[in-house]
């Protein structure tokens, strides 16, 4: 099959190479420029789009902002995955997000809409504990999410955002995080569900800055509260737009309270390697994307093993970009027993050297499963210690917060069904 992948900033990479392992052609269009390197050797990068529509069997989204040319692209009789403008603005622009949510009864936090970070300052002077978290609209640099406990904090916060950005501010709930994503095939859900734990902050111990993203576990269920409570919920919605690829509601939930945070239409990074290691016997990825994107997917193939996913990364990731010095730096350690459980990103080829290719600093995601989360844990830890990369950086704590987690929805009746063992 011949695949074009749109891409943002070269987030899907790991899961272009993988589709390209499985016997497609795989062209991959990134849009900023600094990424493109990024994949050569293992696919073929391309400077622009528009000419490959014609070439391509289907087209894959792997970020949000490529929505506008949904109708361009079935109007050359495409199958289109993941590309649909709705769907885009439902993520990019926040205030419309808790909007959707209120419109189909997903209780949210305390929620105030901005057209600017001048006009949040009033917040100030409603302050109450525990405090407010801030979020920009548009698919900004996570960086510029703050969770701010303190007022002054909070002035300093908004100080740091674009003058003309819009954005909410919520009220500081606690409790247990936890996203809920389903696949929607245009008319139905796709199952098993999915419930992904993640940590976003650089350190253990939920430290250090906010990177979107440092590693998540992921478990599969054909069914619970928690779905019924949030993705369900959209179903007469995705119908009617005929939407066709993940949807993501990421909550807070104590005891009997949920609160729907954000709205994610799209791939969402690392949770789709950590599911991608969990498919089983003949699924591949080339059919989970063609069959969705083309309506007639009723269900994936999927372990009731834990899936975890691991992010390696090299200074001065997140806090600037890299040396173009260090390009080239060789990456050790990639053989083809591993390779199955590594989603590359940063990374180039040359001949058989896996090389560095200074993009961003994200190196890879290293994935694996388990009965237990223990034993995830220790596979996927196996594999990295497996790995020479000249500085890596990671967190050695992914999955352990989550045992907690998935203990406490369990008590409190949301993931009653889940097809995981209760031994975690």
């Amino acid at each position: 099959m011949k695949i074009l992948i749109l891409s943002q900033d070269g987030d899907g990479l790991g899961i272009a190479q993988k589709l390209s392992k499985e016997g497609n052609q795989v062209k991959m269009y990134t849009k900023d420029p600094r990424f493109r390197e990024a994949g050569s050797g293992m696919l073929e990068p391309v400077d622009s789009w528009r000419p490959n529509i014609s070439w391509a069997d289907m087209i894959i989204c792997d970020m949000v902002g490529f929505g506008k040319h949904e109708e361009l692209f079935r109007s050359r009789g495409k199958v289109v995955f993941g590309c649909n403008s709705i769907m885009d603005m439902a993520e990019l622009d926040r205030k419309k997000g808790i909007e959707l949510f209120e419109r189909f009864s997903i209780p949210t936090p305390e929620t105030y809409s901005f057209d600017s970070p001048d006009d949040a300052q009033s917040i100030s002077a409603l302050w109450e504990d525990p405090g407010f978290v801030i979020k920009p609209s548009g698919n900004t640099d996570t960086s510029k999410t703050y969770v701010c406990h303190n007022p002054d904090i909070y002035k300093w916060a908004l100080e740091n955002i674009p003058p003309t950005s819009k954005l909410i501010v919520q009220k500081i709930v606690t409790g247990v995080e936890v996203s809920t994503e389903g696949w929607f095939n245009g008319r139905d859900w796709i199952k098993p569900f999915n419930h992904t734990f993640e940590e976003k902050r650089l350190f253990d111990g939920d430290k250090g800055p906010n990177t979107g993203c440092m590693g998540n576990l992921v478990i599969s269920t054909e069914g619970d509260k928690l779905v019924e409570s949030t993705v369900k919920k959209l179903t007469p919605f995705l119908k009617q737009i005929n939407y066709r690829g993940p949807v993501d509601i990421n909550c807070i939930i104590d005891g009997d309270s949920i609160y729907a945070l954000e709205f994610t239409a799209r791939l969402g990074y690392d949770a789709i390697e950590a599911l991608a290691e969990g498919m089983q016997g003949k699924e591949t990825l080339t059919d989970l994307f063609f069959e969705t994107a083309s309506g007639i997917k009723k269900e994936i193939a999927i372990t009731k093993d834990y899936m975890i996913a691991v992010r390696l990364s090299v200074p001065p990731w997140p806090h600037a970009d890299p040396d173009k010095g260090d390009k080239g730096m060789p990456i050790i350690g990639l053989i083809e027993d591993n390779m199955k459980h590594i989603f590359l990103t940063d990374v180039y080829k040359v001949g058989e050297d896996y090389l560095y290719a200074a993009g961003d600093g994200v190196i890879m995601k290293v994935t694996a499963r388990g009965r237990t989360i223990q034993e995830a844990r220790s596979r996927v830890y196996r594999t990295i210690d497996n790995l020479t990369i000249q500085d890596v950086q990671y967190r050695n704590d992914i999955g352990v917060r989550a045992e907690q987690g998935i203990k406490k929805l369990k008590q409190w009746g949301w993931l009653g069904d889940s097809k995981v063992d209760s031994n975690a």
